[in-house]
């Protein structure tokens, strides 16, 4: 007969306790069950593990040194079955996210903190990189959130929500004390700018060519976090999501609004083929939730508008915080 349960946790409660009587109370059953459970565990193990000295069980050698092994056991299942439990409370298991930096070093960073202090056994794997799409297609992470749409039959993308952008300068340069930056302000500037191929580069340079004024472009960079460094040093003006320059908080900064409007839009990426974990999905909750946040009580000169929001007297509705 194989050994069950049952008999385990009565000979690990037995020897804890010392007697039939404690092991019969801990385990809410009669003294004679009990009984009957450690000589069926005594049969099947064909092992001698008590002797009976005046109508009480006491432990033989072997006992105790089954008991070790037992003990082990049943802490393992112990923790299996808390495991489990933090598993189904969603306070434990894994969760793997990649982000650009613009989006990862400061909303999805403040994210990741309040979701840590809810699902405290966690484990969080949070890379910043430039390759989203790739580490989401071949599941490497749970989700990817980038500000480039790609369109590929193994992804699931949707939009977040849309930043307008922003216009920086030194904050001694001649703009600095203007509220508004209009692109026609930025004739013959220094303006860093994104690399060619990125779908900011090509919105920011749209609205320089449909106003036909000209700047200068020594400088490229990859994210507003270096544009913020070069601007900070004087190396010249530009025109960034809003995210990464606001967070920076940037004294030697000045963070104007730019016209035209220049809209920015972050994506969340997903595995089309592996279906969504509950921590996965519990932390997009917590994501929507510090974006209505963002909306309800941030700086003032961000400007975010959530998809799907309706245009309001023929202009963008967007959300000032």
């Amino acid at each position: 007969m194989a050994l069950t349960h049952r008999q385990l946790e009565a000979f690990h409660v037995f020897m804890e306790t010392g007697t039939v009587t404690g092991a019969a109370d801990r385990l809410r059953i009669s003294q004679p069950a009990v009984s009957k459970i450690l000589a069926a565990l005594e049969y099947d193990l064909k092992l001698k593990l008590f002797k009976r000295v005046r109508k009480r069980l006491v432990p033989t050698n072997e006992a105790h040194m089954l008991y070790v092994e037992v003990h082990r056991l049943m802490t393992s299942m112990g923790d299996i079955e808390e495991f489990a439990r933090d598993l189904a409370q969603l306070r434990s298991g894994e969760l793997r996210v990649a982000a650009a930096a613009s989006i990862g070093h400061t909303l999805l960073a403040d994210t990741i903190a309040a979701f840590a202090r809810k699902h405290d056994k966690a484990r969080i794997n949070f890379n910043v990189s430039t390759s989203i799409s790739q580490l989401v297609v071949s599941q490497q992470v749970d989700l990817g959130f980038t500000l480039l749409q790609l369109q590929h039959p193994a992804l699931v993308t949707e939009p977040l929500f849309h930043a307008r952008a922003v216009c920086i300068v030194p904050v001694d340069h001649r703009l600095a004390g203007q509220s508004t930056i209009s692109v026609g302000d930025l004739e013959g500037e220094q303006l860093i700018s994104f690399m060619r191929e990125s779908r900011m580069r090509h919105l920011i340079d749209a609205k320089f060519e449909q106003h036909r004024v000209s700047r200068l472009s020594q400088y490229e960079v990859f994210t507003s976090v270096e544009a913020c460094g070069l601007v900070a040093r004087g190396l010249g003006v530009s025109v960034v999501e809003p995210l990464g320059v606001i967070y920076r908080n940037d004294p030697s900064i000045a963070i104007r609004r730019f016209e035209p409007s220049v809209e920015f839009t972050f994506f969340a990426m997903r595995p089309r083929h592996r279906e969504t974990t509950p921590l996965a999905a519990a932390f997009m909750a917590e994501l929507d939730g510090q974006i209505e946040r963002l909306c309800r009580h941030g700086d003032e000169r961000l400007e975010i508008r959530l998809p799907g929001k309706p245009l309001s007297g023929g202009v963008e509705e967007a959300l000032a915080i």
